[in-house]
């Protein structure tokens, strides 16, 4: 197989079973809880299309996003997968490229899995209050969603590399930290969510306002933190593609 049918082959392993067909019905199933829960009345009173309502949905679907990705990441190190590997490869194949090939397919499966709740919330909009400009979403989409995968990817790699076992730990670790307030319990720079930049954006933008319309801006320490992310991510992906494995 060539490299294009390889990944190809990779995707449809991942997204063609029961078991990531019930982990994207669990994601409807809450992303339209979010919206028709928390969204429709806006994130502290503000719009529910405004910037910060919709930056609030992405950071709370973020947390079960990233779990499903965990779960699907799971299958790169079971038993099944490694005796798949011998009997796939008919010639031997470097081990670079069998991670790479692995990360990307887990690429690809995390932008068709982001791909969902973000589609239901653009239908909603537009259903539900005739709302379209959706394009003024789209780096809140990306400064929200790619840092905290990358870094989780980078992680989930390694530790899926070192023991199988430690990914199942990983997954309600980066659920819970998605959901629950941290910011008694993690230090700033950890926040791998985004959620302390909400917490302090909203004591510090919409507590005791008198407008409705409150401008809505990532502040550069935020955009260094992601930056950082992503940096640490890349760096833990190319550990595990190229550190040595026993045969």
């Amino acid at each position: 197989m060539n490299n294009i049918n390889l990944l190809k082959y990779e995707i449809k392993r991942m997204i063609i079973s029961k078991k990531y067909l019930y982990m994207i019905l669990i994601l409807i199933a809450f992303t339209y809880d979010s919206l028709t829960r928390l969204v429709i009345g806006g994130y502290y009173g503000t719009a529910p299309f405004s910037e910060w309502t919709y930056t609030f949905f992405i950071q709370l679907i973020s947390s079960l996003v990233m779990s499903i990705m965990i779960f699907m990441m799971t299958n790169i190190f079971n038993e099944k997968e490694l005796r798949a590997r011998k009997i796939l490869f008919s010639a031997p194949i470097p081990q670079s490229k069998y991670y790479m090939l692995k990360i990307a397919g887990l690429v690809v499966t995390f932008i068709l899995t982001a791909l969902v709740p973000i589609i239901m919330s653009f239908i909603y909009y537009k259903v539900l209050f005739d709302y379209s400009q959706f394009i003024i979403f789209g780096k809140y989409i990306i400064w929200f969603l790619i840092p905290t995968f990358i870094f989780l990817l980078g992680v989930g790699m390694v530790l899926g590399k070192t023991s199988s076992n430690l990914l199942y730990g990983l997954i309600p670790m980066a659920f819970l930290l998605g959901i629950m307030n941290t910011s008694s319990i993690l230090p700033l720079w950890l926040d791998i969510f985004g959620q302390h930049f909400f917490e302090m954006s909203t004591f510090a933008e919409l507590f005791g306002r008198t407008s409705q319309n409150i401008s809505f801006d990532l502040a550069s320490d935020f955009i260094y933190s992601r930056l950082v992310f992503i940096f640490l991510g890349i760096i833990l992906l190319v550990y595990t593609c190229f550190k040595r494995e026993k045969e």
